[in-house]
This record gives C-alpha cells, sequence and structure tokens, in this order.
C-alpha cells in the first residue's frame, strides 16, 4: 500500500476534484483564523502584538499547509483503499536514472565508486575488530573455560 501511496497520483479529472476538496479547508482555516479572529483588523489598525506577529502568523500559515496535506493523504489513502482504479502511476522514476555510463568518463571511477569502497572499508574494520576480539586473552580465557565445560 505504501509503495501505490507513494509512486500513484490521481488521475485527470479526479486530481482537480481532489485539489478544490483539499483546499476549500485551507481558505475556511484563514478566513476564521485571519478575519473573524480580527487579525487583519488589528494588524490593519495597528494593534497588533509583536508576539502575534512574530509567532501567531506563522503557525497559521503552516497550519493551512498541514490541513492540505492532511485532507489530501486522507483522500488517497481512501481512494487506494476503495477504488485503486482510479490513480495511475508516476511516471518520473529518479531511481534508476541516478546513474549514467557517459558520466564515468566526466567524473571518474572514484566519484561513482565511493559508496561501494566506504562500504569494503567499515566491512574490513569490522572483521579487523572481530579479529581482535578474538585474539584478546580475556576471550581467550572464556573461551577455554566454556570448551572445557
Amino acid at each position: 500500500m505504501f509503495c501505490l501511496f507513494r509512486n500513484s497520483r490521481f488521475i485527470y479529472p479526479l486530481n482537480y476534484i481532489v485539489f478544490v476538496l483539499s483546499i476549500a479547508p485551507v481558505f475556511y482555516w484563514l478566513y476564521f483564523a485571519l478575519v473573524e479572529k480580527s487579525f487583519l483588523d488589528n494588524f490593519i489598525k495597528g494593534q497588533t502584538l509583536f508576539v502575534d506577529l512574530l509567532l501567531g502568523l506563522p503557525v497559521v500559515l503552516l497550519f493551512a499547509v498541514i490541513i492540505y496535506a492532511m485532507i489530501y493523504w486522507t483522500l488517497k489513502v481512501i481512494t487506494i483503499l476503495v477504488a485503486p482504479f482510479l490513480l495511475e502511476e508516476n511516471k518520473l522514476d529518479l531511481e534508476e536514472d541516478t546513474f549514467d555510463p557517459a558520466s564515468m568518463e566526466e567524473h571518474g571511477k572514484d566519484y561513482w565508486l565511493k559508496e561501494q569502497e566506504e562500504q569494503e572499508v567499515k566491512q574490513e574494520k569490522q572483521q579487523a575488530n572481530q579479529q581482535k576480539e578474538m585474539d584478546n586473552p580475556v576471550n581467550k580465557n572464556k573461551l577455554d573455560k566454556d570448551s572445557h565445560q
């Protein structure tokens, strides 16, 4: 389900409907927070406290983004569970297009093989640490005691 959630989008006419359904509560929230709670009136009259401008306004705007995302993702999950045929696969797949063989000549092998070499070095260090633990006299005594029992 997570793969479908991440790698899909709504089909053509439905995407606009979902957008409108997701943005409508955002407009209501902004209307409620700015107009009904008299934030704009106080701001225009110059009666707004500095704390309201510094903390209140950013929180109101961030909450609008959270409301949009919450509604959109809820509609997407409901669509996945009820009618997955209303979703289409994203055509953009960046994971497969990250390696370009022509760029090997441009950047050199060190650029592309660096991560692989770092993993090999980590494995060698782990093996060396395991060997040191086995060669430690304290560990040898424990092994000898375990073998005699």
